[in-house]
This record gives structure tokens, C-alpha cells and sequence, in this order.
């Protein structure tokens, strides 16, 4: 029987020799051989779909061994690619020493990448090398005596992920090899939900069929965990078409940490009775998984992600509504300033009008630069009585009153009356009751008058009172004005100073 099952090993020069092979312990315990549905550390060597949507980095080390003479060690890692899916690699190396003095040597080492497309549907490629060296002495076999073979190999595989926890497979590993037929894999796993789990977690029920050649193999199994998934335990039957195959139970079980935002480690056994027909032996497999970093780190940086779109998005939408606030507000300045500006005509021209309606009078002059205006009303216009301080009437209410029209429209402005009164003042001023004179000199009646202006101003024609201030002088002698005719004129100056 071990000359056969070296046979059968020595017979193939690619990874078809390893169909009969469990790369992880998990597999084995759910029915031997590879899992097109696997979601361990080693399940893209036969399905490099699978994953595609792995949140954080896996490492694993297996190691089985077979009747006591055969020993092979498999090593995987994947590293997920935000946005992307995943890239990994792995490295398999087996050992068969029989006691008829044959050996066989094998490795392979290959790369991956896994897509996720759309929501649920995954696809991957793998690509690598397999070397393998023989020698035999017993004789009888179908080969050279001793040689070394090496050449590439290629994978493609497919994976559907649905929301209702069932994966579907399918893989096709070895392609391209003229000596050894394709091998197939077609698998389906379901995970049904536990509604308020407790003891019992996380079930799994899998079946995979794998096609080589006119050998066709099953591999179906089931899972169950416990103690919130920290302790899994699984059972199955594994069959083969071919010579060297038949029923063989497995089982195994798992101890695993379910810290998820920080690294967790899982180790996982198998074992299968009678992995070869005729043989009563058990055969062990142990592998270790470490899974890297926090599960949750996609979710929280797409959350983050999320809410720092949704504080872009609102910011933006601040901006729209202070941009369309400040557009608002440009408007109603400018609707402002354009009736400012038509208020400040219509000033102009009122002004203007006011101006014109004042430069018809006579004895009205105007004097104006960058500081103030000034309007000058001399006798013609505005004449007091002798030594008098009532403004006369009805000329002098005439003469104030368009004044006022033209001061009107200066309301911000501060206005000072000055009354210049003249010297022959205090010869004539009147007399009180008691016989003296009313006014001591002609500054006391120029400040008389400017207070009677000031008073009409304020009281009769609504100026501001803060905005009129009044002072009187005594009026001097102008250059080449008859001294004799000095006390009989008199004036008053406006100014609106700017």
C-alpha cells in the first residue's frame, strides 16, 4: 500500500499532486482536501477570489503529517488594499521518505490578488512556480530513476458573498499544464443566522466538490461554535472517485481570541482517519492564523470618511447659504447705495433749488470751500430795527424762513449763527422801564439777535438744537465804508460747517 501511495505522488509534476492535500487544519476537520469556500488564512491557494474583502492583514503556518514518513508545511499571508481588494502570497513544501528508499521533494511558491466587483461577486489570479525532485531506488515505477522538474502554475477563482451569509466558489487551479489535468473546485457554504446567540454561534454547513481528470472527489462538513465563537469544534466525510481515495471521517477544533480591534490568533486542529484507502492511520494537521490590527478599522474609517463628507457637505451648504446671504446683502447694498445715491441727487437738487430760490433774494451772499458754507445776509435782506432785536416782520421771517429750506437739507451738519451788529449801537439802544439802555454796547445786541435767530430756528422751524449754536460780534468798520454810514448797517452770517 506504500509503494502505491508513492506511486501516486512520484506521478504528478505540478500542484495536481497536492489534490489530495488539506492546506489548513480547519478544512480538514470540515471534510479534507481544499475549501472553495474557506475563510482562513490559506484559502486563496485554491480559490484566490476568496479574499477580496478582508478587512485587515492574515498570516498562517501549517504543518501535517502523514503516516509518519510524510510531512508538508504550507505558509499564507494577505494583506488587504483599501479600495482595491487584496494581494498576498504563499509557500508549500512537502517531504514523502518511504521506507523502499524512495523520496520526494516538492515546493511552490506563488502570488495573489483578489478584486471585489460590485457588492457581492469577487474574482482572483494566482501565479507561481512549483519544483519538485524525486529519486527511487525500489524500482518498478513509471519514471526515471531520479530527476528534478520545475514550471509555473496559474489559478483563477470566483467568489459570490451574499447578505444572507451563503458563498458560492469556483476555481480552477493548474491551468496550462500539459501533463497534468486542471483541477476544479466547486463549493457552496452556508452560515445561518442565530437569532440572540448564546452558547451556540456561528454554524457553518459546507460542501465542495473537486474535479481532475476523470477523478472526482466530495468534501462536506459542518461547524459549530461556542462560548461566543471562542472555541469551534467540526466534523465531516470526505470520498474519492480514484484508487487511492475513499470514505474517511475528519474532525478537529479551534481556540481562537475575538478581541476584533486588536490582533487575534487562532489555532486550529485536524485530523482524518484513513486518508488513503487500506489505511487505518490517523494523520494530524496543526496550523496557527494571526489576524492583524482592528476588524473594525475599514468600518470606523469609513465612518470617520463619512462624517467628514458630511462635514464638508455642510460646510459647503454653510458657505452656499452665507455665500447666497452675503449675495443677499450685496444686493441690498447696492439697491442701498443706489438710493443713497438718488437720495444724495435729489439732496443736490433740492439744494440747488433751495440755493436758487435764496439767490434770488437780495442782500443774500454765499461763500463756500472745502470746510464750510457760508451764507451772508446783509440789510437788504434781513434789516433789524435800530438797536432792535426782533427779527422784523414779515420780510425777515421771508428772508429766515428760506433760509431754513436750504439748511434743511444739511441735517447732519453742525450750524453756527453769527450777528455782526454795528458800533452806533450804543449811542441809540432802547431803554428799559427805568430809563437805561436796553443793550450795554453793540456786542450785547449781536448776541441778542443770534439768540432770536437761533430761537426761530430751533422752536418755529425744527432745526435740532445740539445742531445750532448762535454768537454775536460787534460789526468793525470795513475798509473804505464812511464811518457815518457804518451804524446803519448791520449783517448775519450762516455756516454750515462740513
Amino acid at each position: 500500500m506504500i509503494k502505491r501511495v508513492g506511486v501516486l505522488l512520484l506521478l504528478s509534476t505540478s500542484l495536481g499532486a497536492f489534490e489530495d492535500v488539506s492546506f489548513s487544519a480547519r478544512t480538514l476537520g470540515l471534510g479534507g482536501d481544499q475549501a472553495a469556500v474557506a475563510d482562513d488564512a490559506f484559502a486563496s491557494i485554491t480559490n484566490p477570489a476568496l479574499p477580496a474583502r478582508w478587512r485587515r492583514p492574515v498570516v498562517g503556518i501549517s504543518a501535517m503529517t502523514l503516516e509518519g514518513s510524510h510531512f508538508y508545511g504550507t505558509f499564507s499571508c494577505v494583506q488587504p488594499v483599501p479600495g482595491l481588494g487584496s494581494i498576498g502570497g504563499s509557500f508549500f513544501y512537502r517531504n514523502y521518505d518511504s521506507h523502499l528508499g524512495d523520496w520526494l521533494k516538492e515546493a511552490d511558491a506563488r502570488f495573489f490578488f483578489a478584486l471585489p466587483i460590485g457588492r457581492y461577486f469577487n474574482v482572483g489570479a494566482s501565479l507561481g512556480n512549483h519544483s519538485q525532485e524525486y529519486f527511487s531506488e525500489s524500482g518498478g515505477f513509471p519514471l526515471p530513476s531520479m530527476g528534478f522538474s520545475s514550471g509555473p502554475v496559474f489559478s483563477v477563482g470566483t467568489a459570490v458573498v451574499l447578505p444572507s451569509n451563503l458563498t458560492f466558489g469556483v476555481s480552477a487551479c493548474e491551468l496550462f499544464k500539459s501533463d497534468v489535468p486542471a483541477i476544479f473546485h466547486t463549493a457552496v457554504g452556508w452560515r445561518p443566522k442565530i437569532k440572540n446567540p448564546s452558547f451556540f454561534s456561528s454554524p457553518l454547513v459546507a460542501l465542495n466538490l473537486t474535479f481532475s481528470g476523470s477523478t472526482v472527489k466530495v468534501h462536506t462538513g459542518g461547524e459549530l461554535n461556542l462560548f461566543k465563537d471562542i472555541l469551534g469544534v467540526r466534523a465531516g466525510i470526505r470520498y474519492g472517485s480514484d484508487s487511492a481515495s475513499g470514505f474517511a471521517p475528519t474532525f478537529g477544533a479551534t481556540l481562537r481570541t475575538h478581541r476584533i480591534e486588536k490582533i487575534d490568533f487562532e489555532l486550529n486542529y485536524g485530523a482524518v482517519l484513513g486518508y488513503f484507502v487500506d489505511s487505518p492511520s490517523l494523520s494530524h494537521q496543526l496550523d496557527l492564523v494571526v489576524r492583524i490590527g482592528d476588524a473594525r478599522k475599514a468600518e470606523k474609517d469609513s465612518i470617520l470618511a463619512e462624517q467628514a463628507d458630511r462635514a464638508r457637505r455642510l460646510r459647503e451648504q454653510a458657505l452656499a447659504r452665507e455665500r447666497d446671504k452675503l449675495r443677499a446683502e450685496l444686493e441690498a447694498i447696492k439697491e442701498e447705495r443706489s438710493a443713497l445715491e438718488q437720495e444724495r441727487k435729489d439732496i443736490e437738487r433740492l439744494r440747488h433749488e433751495a440755493l436758487a430760490a435764496l439767490g434770488r433774494l437780495k442782500g443774500i451772499e454765499f461763500t463756500e470751500n472745502d470746510t464750510f458754507t457760508r451764507i451772508t445776509i446783509r440789510e437788504t435782506a434781513l434789516r433789524f430795527g435800530a438797536d432792535s432785536a426782533e427779527i422784523p416782520f414779515p420780510r425777515g421771517y421771508r428772508t429766515l424762513d428760506k433760509v431754513t429750506a436750504f439748511l434743511s437739507h444739511y441735517p447732519n451738519n453742525r450750524i453756527v449763527v453769527e450777528v455782526y451788529a454795528g458800533i452806533g449801537s450804543r449811542e441809540s439802544s432802547e431803554e428799559t422801564s427805568e430809563g437805561e439802555p436796553r443793550y450795554k454796547d453793540a456786542k450785547a445786541l449781536a448776541e441778542a439777535r443770534a439768540r432770536m435767530i437761533r430761537r426761530y430756528l430751533v422752536e418755529v422751524k425744527g432745526l435740532a438744537s445740539s445742531q445750532v449754536t448762535a454768537r454775536g460780534e460787534e460789526r468793525p468798520l470795513e475798509e473804505e465804508e464812511p464811518e457815518a454810514e457804518s451804524p446803519a448797517r448791520q449783517r448775519v452770517e450762516i455756516t454750515i460747517v462740513k
